[in-house]
């Protein structure tokens, strides 16, 4: 399924780093940031598989004897785990640290921090693309092709933003996973603009925090 054509990348929601830095004060929002991880832990539920907490549990520690590039990239064997359980609960922990550390630097607006450091880091080992990608197939996964293609169909004209899929949730096709895809639509504005905002050259002087 990673190469299936009905994957085909959207048009970006983020185009500048202004509209990144509003989104991200907004969404960095005490209750919004609360959905989005909350998101997580519903999706963990979802997928039905302890061993991938148990990874998560553990990332700390496979971080000091991988890097992330590897742990991300869907091939690392780690005896006794799923190559795909590896992928997964990296892409899990690197979102969860992502909105630890974009939270942080809105507190602490200072550059040099650690956090700073440490979420350069992330977007350096995956690119955005791929990260939305990777994650919306483990969406896929919980949902179905079936389903997913028919809410693909349903919001053809618009934009997969939070409103629109709300918008969706009296639709009697698509009730049974609205929230889930709406999360998936937060998320990735989310990580768009994370992208947008932090992913500029280290040599630039004028970069602001949020």
């Amino acid at each position: 399924m990673e190469n299936n054509e009905n994957f085909k990348k959207g048009k970006r929601l983020i185009k500048s780093a202004q509209q990144a830095k509003t989104a991200l004060n907004m969404l960095l929002q005490d209750s919004q940031k609360f959905n989005i991880e909350k998101g997580i832990s519903e999706l963990l539920k979802k997928l039905e598989n302890p061993k991938l907490e148990l990874l998560l549990d553990r990332y700390p520690e496979l971080l000091q004897e991988y890097g992330l590039g590897q742990l991300l990239s869907g091939e690392l064997e780690i005896p006794d785990n799923e190559i795909i359980d590896v992928k997964t609960a990296g892409l899990f922990s690197c979102l969860q640290l992502l909105i630890h550390f974009c939270y942080e630097l809105k507190e602490n607006p200072n550059p040099s921090d650690y956090s700073y450091d440490s979420l350069r880091y992330i977007l350096r080992s995956i690119s955005s693309d791929k990260f939305v990608h990777d994650l919306l197939i483990i969406i896929v996964s919980v949902v179905g092709l079936d389903y997913y293609e028919k809410f693909q169909h349903k919001i053809q004209d618009l934009d997969l933003s939070l409103e629109s899929a709300r918008g969706l949730e009296n639709d009697p096709e698509l009730q049974e996973h609205t929230e889930l895809m709406a999360w998936f639509a937060l998320v990735r504005l989310f990580l768009e603009s994370v992208y947008t905002y932090f992913n500029v050259p280290d040599n630039n002087p004028n970069k602001t925090v949020l």
